[in-house]
């Protein structure tokens, strides 16, 4: 049997303040989205730039930074895994998304971002 992988790394801007939850224990969870842009030319030649929105969940601990210095406009470089999660919809119908389970997040300073 071969060995899977299942590694991503994402370079991003933080899109939004993230959320913080701080449980009983001490530990802490933090959700974010983080924003990736490509760019390419089309076929006529035009420049493009395509945004993907990543959704990011990052537990306490080692490899992590301290969760109240991320901030929207922050710059992260993150390594995790993607996880297929769902819940049911008001309408009763199964919905489908994915969110990158981060084993490391380091903040970037401006130029190391480029």
């Amino acid at each position: 049997m071969e060995k899977s992988v299942n590694r991503v790394e994402i370079t991003g801007t933080v899109g939004v303040d993230p959320k913080i939850t701080t449980f009983e224990d001490g530990r802490q969870v933090l959700r974010m989205a983080v924003a990736t842009e490509e760019g390419y030319k089309d076929r006529s030649g035009e420049w493009k730039l395509e945004t993907t929105w990543h959704s990011v969940v990052a537990w306490s601990g080692k490899e992590m930074p301290d969760f109240a210095l991320i901030k929207k406009g922050q710059r992260v470089a993150v390594q995790g895994k993607i996880k297929n999660k769902s819940f049911e919809g008001r309408d009763g119908q199964t919905k489908y998304y994915y969110e990158v389970l981060a084993f490391s997040l380091k903040l970037l300073d401006a130029e190391e971002s480029d």
